[in-house]
């Protein structure tokens, strides 16, 4: 089938883009010295990990326990980080559990996250390996760098439950800024802020094993930090809207788009897609002026869109639509507009091969 063939909307992947992603970022933190940890958020997808894991990558990352029930059942990994905090005695239970599978290795910010998972653990007679989070400026999650996050450290040592095997962050304030310099800038302050606090732990009697770094637009800068030892990249897999406005993608770089239909043309300079919030989110709209940027079409913009409609606006001089066209749309945030699909169409040379099953989708908890 070919691909304009398909009902709509519908979330469509370029084989080929998508593999050139995976293996230029794991070509990339292989020249770097770093090890590569993809963060499976983004795609969900059980066959995409295994690409990833074949392709060179030491493990994964996952955000919720939930991923990582999925991900143990369904492909060949041992060795499994989860960068968020673990509370409540229900999921600590939960990480029990999986820990007799598999390396499970969490994040905690604190002593409160980090105390019950240690009780529950040494009663249970194991370690579990912990990565304390650091906040380089996301101001988010973690504990500051620096002396905070070293007191920290020697609080968690002492725990009888856990093995502290490094830290993490992420430069999430990456986004934030408006152009690759600005990039740069937050890749490198997060990488020094890292090293620091790292060498402040050894000085004080503490090994620190792991030092984590994990943002896709500053991931080719940050590992360039010396003493960085791996990486946590997500969205790099697919990219979209938001990598091409931090110049850190093209348009050519992106391997999801949301397949579109052209349902009604009101007017010569407006025309209205059957997808909307439902299949692209709202994430970033407001920021950006549009819900998602039309592939190959630069005179028409997805300037509205709601749950199930999506309006352009078309600049009639250079650009027509009539019904029953198809275009197709970057997500500005690709992870979200993911988590809404059953299922990802995947296609080699606009030539439908395959389906995947988004089979980590709405595993939130």
């Amino acid at each position: 089938m070919y691909k304009y063939e398909l009902d709509t909307p519908v979330a469509v992947v370029d084989f080929d883009i998508m593999e050139k992603n995976i293996n230029d970022m794991a070509d990339f933190a292989n020249s770097a010295g770093v090890k590569l940890r993809p963060h499976i958020k983004t795609h969900k997808v059980s066959e995409i990990a295994s690409m990833q894991l074949k392709a060179g990558a030491n493990g994964i990352t996952c955000a919720k326990l939930g991923e990582v029930e999925v991900m143990i059942d369904s492909i060949a990994v041992d060795d499994i980080f989860i960068a968020n905090q673990i509370v409540g005695d229900e999921k600590i239970q939960r990480l029990l559990k999986l820990s007799e599978k598999a390396k499970i290795s969490v994040g905690v910010d604190s002593v409160e996250v980090a105390q019950p998972i240690s009780d529950s653990a040494f009663k249970r007679g194991i370690k579990i390996p912990v990565i304390i989070k650091i906040d380089t400026g996301l101001q988010r999650t973690g504990v500051p760098y620096g002396e905070p996050a070293v007191e920290l450290a020697k609080k968690i040592v002492k725990m009888h439950g856990l093995r502290l095997s490094g830290i993490y962050t992420h430069e999430g304030h990456v986004y934030n800024v408006t152009g690759f310099d600005e990039v740069r800038q937050v890749g490198l302050e997060s990488g020094r802020m890292m090293i620091e606090t790292a060498d402040m732990m050894r000085k004080s009697g503490i090994e620190v094993e792991t030092i984590s770094v994990g943002a896709t637009p500053s991931a080719k800068i940050t590992c360039t930090v010396n003493g960085i030892t791996e990486t946590r990249p997500g969205t790099y897999v697919f990219n979209d809207y938001f990598e091409i406005k931090l110049g850190v993608a093209k348009e050519e770089d992106c391997a999801l788009t949301i397949l579109a239909t052209v349902i009604s043309v009101p007017t010569g300079d407006r025309a209205v897609i059957d997808a909307g919030t439902k299949s692209l989110t709202s994430d970033k709209a407001q920021a950006f002026g549009v819900y998602g940027l039309i592939k190959g079409m630069p005179d028409v913009k997805l300037i509205r869109a709601y749950e199930e409609h999506g309006v352009l606006k078309i600049d009639p001089s250079k650009a027509k639509l009539k019904v029953g066209d198809k275009l197709e749309v970057i997500p500005n945030h690709v992870c979200p507009a993911v988590n809404l699909f059953d299922e990802l169409v995947v296609v080699r040379n606009d030539c439908v091969e395959t389906t995947w099953k988004v089979s980590a989708r709405g595993k939130l908890r």
